[in-house]
């Protein structure tokens, strides 16, 4: 009988310290997250919530399209609470601003949207 030709993928060997490593990971990004919010709102709460705002927005689009490996369910309602969450926080930020601001940012996403939809 022959030898396998391929070797086995080197993370299939200790999935323990890749899952280890994965999780301190998003540990130490969800720390840095938090206390660079923070820091920033100190100085300057209209940007933290601005960034807040992107980061949630942001967030919700990648685990709505990004992530197939989540459960359904999981990814619908994390992915739209994580995307309502920050659109919400960017029309506070916009009606804080100025309140004519909501509705030329209205027309710009209604723009956008109409522009690149396919015929």
């Amino acid at each position: 009988m022959n030898p396998p030709t391929q070797s086995p993928h080197p993370g299939h060997r200790a999935p323990k310290r890749r899952v280890v490593r994965d999780l301190l990971g998003l540990l130490l990004v969800s720390t840095g997250t938090v206390g660079l919010l923070g820091a920033l709102y100190a100085s300057a709460p209209l940007a933290a919530l601005a960034l807040a705002g992107l980061l949630l927005t942001v967030g919700g689009g990648g685990v709505l399209y990004i992530s197939p490996r989540l459960h359904p369910a999981v990814r619908l309602v994390g992915g739209y609470c994580a995307l309502t969450v920050g659109l919400w926080i960017f029309v506070g930020i916009a009606f804080y601003l100025a309140p004519w601001s909501l509705l030329f940012g209205l027309l710009l996403a209604l723009g956008v949207f109409l522009s690149s939809e396919e015929a």
